[in-house]
């Protein structure tokens, strides 16, 4: 398979002159610049004005012309082209909306060697988190302020300024703020000169100026203009670092600073490479449509990912802010340093950076047992590619909308996974010494995702290329089943496709990995190479229980035959946290997949009211949850006895907090007393819930954070109107971002229909910032009483929705008609997207509709079954 889709003209031909020249325009491809004229470097001056959401700029571009040429193609979009000049003569300019194109043409060809090319250039701070757009806050007076900022990832660079917009296009660039006076600014670079001017009409404004960037592409360029406060700079091994933030959260800026130095640190000595720039600051921004953005030395980030306070955050919101700025770190090195040479290989990219962050993230915190806890993330990416609609991870992208649909959880979850399999099967060290070759053997160049496996099979000595190859370039994942020999000598290991829908158009015994399968039997460990459909793996010590997929982080399900699976159940406390969590999870995709009932996995389920490890329970809980939709209202007080019993012992024997009591333990107390108050409707549980929710907000109280995240769970599911107002309130005065979020959360898991429909209205309204309300709507809609009423909602608000909300969030707002999974709901589904596609994200989009067709062969399979068994 090609790894891109893109063949660039013939550079000896350039592009003609005179009449053929609008020939040669309409063949060239709508998505990617022709070659032969290439940029270095950029000087960019800047004048935005807040106040009317307007920006005017110029530009100068040093070329490279390796043909030569009248005629030059970059792109714009969104931008009003006031003049421009090649080498100081004028020259013409046409803007071509439907591919972005900017054209401009010279009066006499420009010859071989280097160019200078001139734009002046205005556009618009749109309000959609794309390009230079407009982000606003209320300040201290409650006065709304506006901050002027960037998203440039991945084609919208080109609303910012002219560019050849694409990541193969490296070149320097010089950015010059001219700023309203007031107000400050940053960019990637760190300030260099800042002059006071004085203006007629606009009177006393600020000109900064900022240092040279490396060689980068467009796609990492940034700049944010406001009401900005910075931390002081901490020094990193001579990199200074702060914190950027609106007036008035200083005080919540601490965590993110010591895990960004921490971080910086780590990787300068995992990478063996110094950090590549010269200051880094990380900024909080009021609105951000994805979670963070790695531009060089300016990376951005929502604010809740960011600003934290550690006195009342959960472990789990300290641990994002942690996962994300390692995240956005790592991209300093890989994807900054070394890029993709197209979207195509973006996969990589955020793949790796995934990878590093939960490695850093493990550095840094090692009670919380990261690695462990990433196995949930796994699983949301084995959900989507155990689907017929799956795709390879790496995969054909030519538009744009082709590069926003790359950002999903295959790209990120499953890429991840499949490096953390690569490393645990050549060893840390081995594997580390590979990506710091990568690194720098491609410094500041451009990649293809098999240089990578290149440089780590150089440095190793292990067919790199062959396994990875295996993963990447094909869709999907195997189901390895294990089989005792008939003399319990040895165990046979077999492998196909492993598929959630049993009606499957698809062979799953078409296709093969080279799996790297880790093996413990006794006190053995055995690593083999599976590379063929079969093998036969002798066994150490026969009588002893054999896990396959030892220590758990292979990218593959098990299947255990029966004697195998009992001798599993029977020594649970000899697997690790990660093995049993897998074997959970296993268990319930068996469920969904239709070869293990769900009278058999709620058995499964309750042999581990043992467990007291939170990583399992997660995978227990999540599994309790499933098997909540197959259930009628009849079925459902036995039900809930049922998760009683599972939960109470466990959540007993942890009793109150203790001031020395592991993060980890807090945390399960409060998943096991949301699934108590939620699931099992216990009402002791649920008092006590209302009791702590009623103390968290006296001032002379501290209450647990856990208790107070699952309180506020227990509280918005039992609740009533009253209830609803205080959590609303709740959201609209909370002090740090993370509370906030806590509670406009709650408000879709309230059990009643109305306020379901007022959450979804109270979403479209000016208090839920656009980043947040896709999000707040599809919870509604995961609702398991009044999902439909939600549904409902979103049709009648579609056009809404696509014209306000942020384009790459569409497609997570409806992830949850998956869980409507009634005849009638379904068909209603399929055919509203039939009239209303989502273009920027066609896979993932045909990936919802399938699993929603597999839940709802689930729940006409097993919903009756399960009801007799907790009715009988």
């Amino acid at each position: 398979m090609a790894a891109d889709s893109h063949t660039s003209p013939d550079l000896s031909s350039g592009a003609p002159s005179g009449a053929a020249q609008s020939a040669w325009l309409d063949t060239l491809d709508p998505y990617r610049l022709p070659a032969g004229v290439t940029p270095n470097r950029y000087d960019i001056r800047l004048r935005p004005a807040l106040d009317d959401s307007t920006f005017t700029g110029s530009i100068t571009i040093q070329l490279d012309v390796a043909i030569e040429t009248d005629t030059f193609v970059l792109n714009a979009a969104e931008l009003t082209i006031d003049a421009c000049s090649v080498n100081g003569t004028p020259a013409t300019a046409e803007l071509v909306e439907a591919t972005d194109r900017l054209i401009i043409r010279t009066a006499a060809p420009i010859t071989e060697g280097s160019a200078t090319m001139s734009i002046s250039f205005a556009g618009i701070l749109n309000d959609k988190l794309r390009g230079f757009y407009r982000s606003t806050y209320n300040d201290a007076d409650g006065a709304e302020q506006v901050i002027a900022t960037t998203q440039m990832q991945s084609t919208d660079c080109r609303r910012a300024f002219p560019c050849w917009d694409e990541p193969e296009f490296k070149a320097v660039f010089g950015i010059t703020l001219d700023i309203a006076d007031g107000l400050d600014a940053i960019s990637n670079g760190p300030e260099i000169e800042r002059v006071t001017t004085e203006e007629k009409n606009d009177g006393q404004r600020t000109v900064i100026r900022f240092a040279d960037t490396m060689t980068m592409s467009t796609y990492l360029v940034a700049f944010i203009v406001g009401q900005l406060e910075m931390t002081a700079p901490t020094d990193v091994n001579g990199s200074p670092m702060r914190v950027v933030h609106v007036p008035g959260k200083s005080h919540l800026t601490d965590f993110g600073m010591d895990v960004g130095v921490f971080c910086l640190k780590w990787f300068e000595e995992y990478y063996g490479i110094p950090y590549p720039s010269d200051k880094v600051d990380l900024a909080g921004l009021p609105d951000f449509a994805a979670g963070a953005m790695e531009n060089l030395g300016c990376i951005t980030f929502r604010e809740s990912l960011l600003l934290v306070d550690p006195a009342t955050s959960t472990q789990n919101e300290q641990q994002l802010v942690v996962d994300v700025v390692a995240h956005e770190l790592a991209h300093m090195w890989f994807g900054d340093l070394v890029t993709m040479r197209w979207w195509n290989g973006i996969w990589l990219n955020e793949a790796f950076a995934t990878f590093m962050e939960i490695a850093a993230c493990d550095a840094y915190r090692p009670d919380w047992e990261r690695w462990t806890s990433f196995g949930l993330e796994r699983s949301a990416a084995f959900d989507v590619d155990a689907l017929d609609s799956t795709r390879s991870v790496e995969f054909e992208v030519r538009s744009p909308a082709d590069c926003e649909g790359m950002f999903d959880v295959l790209t990120y979850q499953k890429g991840g996974s499949l490096l953390r399999m690569l490393e645990q099967y050549l060893g840390e060290q081995t594997f580390r010494e590979g990506v710091s070759h990568y690194l720098r053997l491609h410094s500041y160049k451009n990649t293809e995702t098999n240089d990578l496996w290149d440089a780590i099979e150089s440095t190793s000595g292990e067919p790199v290329r062959r396994i990875m190859d295996s993963w990447i370039w094909q869709p999907g994942f195997p189901l390895i089943t294990a089989t005792l020999s008939d003399d319990g000598a040895s165990v046979e290991l077999s492998q196909q496709r492993f598929l959630l829908n049993p009606e499957s158009a698809a062979d799953p015994t078409e296709q093969m990995w080279v799996v790297p399968v880790h093996i413990s039997n006794g006190d053995t460990i055995t690593t083999v190479l599976l590379d063929n459909m079969h093998t036969t793996v002798a066994l150490a010590d026969p009588a002893a229980p054999v896990i396959v997929n030892a220590g758990g982080h292979g990218f593959y399900r098990v299947a255990y035959d029966t004697t195998l699976r009992a001798r599993l159940a029977g020594a649970l406390g000899d697997m690790n946290t990660l093995e049993r969590y897998s074997l959970v999870d296993d268990a319930w995709a068996a469920t969904v997949a239709g070869s293990l009932s769900a009278v058999e996995l709620l058995t499964l389920l309750e042999e581990f009211g043992d467990e007291r490890e939170h990583a399992v329970w997660q995978a227990v809980v999540i599994a309790l949850r499933g098997l909540s939709r197959l259930i009628d209202d009849d079925a459902l007080p036995a039900f809930q006895q049922r998760v009683r019993g599972l939960v109470q012992p466990a959540l007993a024997e942890l009793g109150e907090p203790q001031a020395d009591e592991s993060d980890l333990a807090a945390k399960l107390r409060g998943l096991l007393l949301s699934t108590a108050g939620v699931l099992g409707r216990d009402e002791f549980v649920i008092g006590i819930c209302r009791d702590l929710l009623e103390s968290s907000t006296e001032p002379e109280n501290t209450v647990d954070p856990e208790l107070v995240a699952a309180a506020t769970s227990v509280v918005a599911a039992t609740g009533t109107v009253a209830d609803y107002e205080r959590l609303q309130h709740g959201f609209l005065t909370a002090s740090t971002p993370q509370e906030q979020l806590r509670q406009l959360y709650a408000l879709t898991e309230f059990d009643d229909e109305a306020l379901i429909l007022r959450t979804c209205e109270f979403a479209l309204t000016d208090n839920v910032k656009t980043q947040n309300a896709p999000f707040v709507l599809r919870m509604a809609m995961a609702n398991r009483r009044h999902g439909a009423a939600a549904w409902g909602f979103i049709k009648d608000n579609w056009d809404h929705a696509n014209k306000e909300f942020p384009t790459n969030t569409i497609s997570r707002m409806v992830d949850s008609v998956k869980l409507l999974t009634t005849p009638e709901l379904v068909a209603d589904v399929q055919m509203f997207f039939v009239e209303h596609p989502i273009p920027q994200a066609v896979k993932t989009l045909d990936q919802i509709l399938e699993r929603q067709g597999i839940n709802a062969a689930l729940l006409a399979r097993d919903s009756a079954h399960l009801r007799a068994h907790l009715t009988s």
